[in-house]
């Protein structure tokens, strides 16, 4: 009798730890399995076409020199000056790639208002200064991917870059009181760069793009860093660092300096 029940005992047992045990044990192998099974964004190997929209918040600082029609200004804020006199905002990236080339999107257009300037020329006598920037950037690649693998990737990309800046400076000067000036301009500079991919586990990857160019510019450049985390097949949230440049002079007396970097907070969403 002690013998039954010591196997009575057993199989219950056994069929407590299958109940309870084989979930948990099938929880732990999908978790250790989901990661594989994410897209590998840096494969050339796959036929399909991959689509990514990823709009993004770029808390970036300026410091900027606008000059034009004989009055200049110095700009030097900080990303919470910015936000403050942020009238309106959107950003945002895509791509569109099969195989080893692909298309990528930047845009940027950012509207502030009322941004504190030191004057630098044209406004001696100027109390308070103030300039409003209105920015429309855009950046269109064709990238060509050189290296793809389960490792990495590393993209040559061949674009340009468009802005149209409007300005305006407005001063209280104590002689003839509030005075306003203000302009446009528009250009494109062509550019070329790279972009390098490294996965560092299924789910971490780091990434680097820059490019150079010149052309309505004197010179213009940018660096984007960071790294990014996919929480699914569809979903990626990313962590970087961005720095932009550039420099534009024309023959009218015109020149619009500025240099702009900060953190960037993104969100990605692959079709």
């Amino acid at each position: 009798m002690p013998r039954k029940r010591t196997k009575y005992a057993a199989a219950t047992i056994e069929l407590v730890l299958a109940v309870v045990i084989s979930p948990w044990m099938q929880q732990l192998l999908i978790a250790q399995t989901t990661p594989a099974s994410l897209p590998n964004d840096t494969n050339i190997s796959s036929e399909a076409w991959r689509v990514s929209v990823s709009p993004y918040l770029w808390m970036a600082g300026m410091n900027s020199l606008v000059a034009f029609g004989g009055h200049a200004v110095q700009v030097d804020q900080s990303f919470s000056d910015i936000f403050h006199n942020l009238k309106f905002g959107i950003m945002g990236l895509s791509e569109v790639r099969r195989k080893r080339t692909g298309v990528i999107t930047d845009l940027i257009y950012i509207r502030l208002g009322d941004e504190t300037a030191k004057p630098v020329e044209g406004l001696a006598s100027a109390i308070d200064v103030k300039t409003s920037l209105d920015t429309f950037t855009l950046t269109p690649y064709l990238s060509y991917r050189i290296v793809g693998a389960d490792r990495g990737s590393i993209d040559i990309l061949s674009g340009g870059r468009y802005y149209h800046i409007g300005a305006t400076i407005s001063a209280e000067e104590s002689s003839s009181g509030h005075v306003s000036f203000s302009t446009s301009d528009h250009w494109a500079d062509f550019v070329e760069g790279g972009r390098f991919r490294l996965n560092l586990t299924p789910r971490i990857g780091a990434f680097f793009i820059g490019d150079a160019g010149v052309g309505g510019s004197e010179l213009t450049w940018q660096i984007v860093g960071g790294i990014g985390y996919k929480w699914s097949k569809r979903w990626s949230t990313e962590l970087g660092y961005r720095r932009l440049y550039f420099d534009r002079r024309t023959g009218n007396d015109l020149h619009i300096e500025v240099t702009e970097q900060g953190l960037l907070l993104g969100l990605t969403f692959r079709l």
